[in-house]
């Protein structure tokens, strides 16, 4: 087999999903998910903008995409992605986490999720952490390669964010807003509304 067929054939299991989703979305709904939202520009522009000050400069921001289902808010989000993506500094430096309120049914499911999005199974091993802020905070930490400014940045995308809001004392939301505030690892906490 040559190494081109190979590397098509190694698909992440979120990409696999999502190849799959929109091969059933054009064969059973003869339609095709439009490449740019339209209407909202705007929006698009500022979550850019946003999402670019983490990815460039380093800057932690959080922001709330707030709308009805089926409103286009994972259209623009993955559209604001994939424009921000297409600078090589971007691409090579930011960190993608994405949580589902749906799936990570509480904080340390969750937690359990960061640590294999962010690769970072074999730095935790078998340490055993006091609370989820001290193993949140261990995470981060392993991601720093210095000072702030050589950081990785780190984009946190909670879909189905009002059910990550009912978990008990909301851990996982604090620790991660808690840390978009301080002056550590540069983050961005996207959450998109059910």
């Amino acid at each position: 087999m040559s190494k081109r067929k190979s590397k098509e054939n190694c698909l992440t299991h979120g990409e696999c999903i999502l190849k799959a989703q929109r091969m059933l979305r054009e064969r059973f709904c003869h339609q095709k998910i439009p490449g740019k939202p339209f209407g909202v520009e705007s929006q698009h522009k500022h979550l850019l903008e946003l999402l670019k000050r983490t990815a460039v400069h380093g800057e932690s921001n959080s922001v709330l995409i707030v709308g009805p289902r089926g409103a286009g808010k994972t259209m623009l989000l993955n559209c604001v992605l994939n424009e921000l993506l297409e600078v090589k500094h971007v691409q090579e430096n930011v960190l993608q986490v994405q949580l589902n309120g749906l799936l990570q049914t509480d904080d340390r499911i969750a937690l359990k999720e960061i640590t294999r999005q962010l690769h970072l199974e074999n730095v935790v091993g078998d340490k055993v952490f006091g609370s989820f802020a001290e193993n949140l905070a261990f995470l981060l930490e392993a991601l720093k390669k210095g000072d702030r400014s050589s950081s990785r940045p780190v984009l946190f995308i909670l879909d189905e964010f009002d059910l990550f809001a009912h978990h008990k004392n909301q851990t996982l939301l604090y620790n991660l807003f808690d840390v978009s505030q301080s002056a550590q690892t540069p983050v961005a906490v996207i959450g998109l509304t059910c």
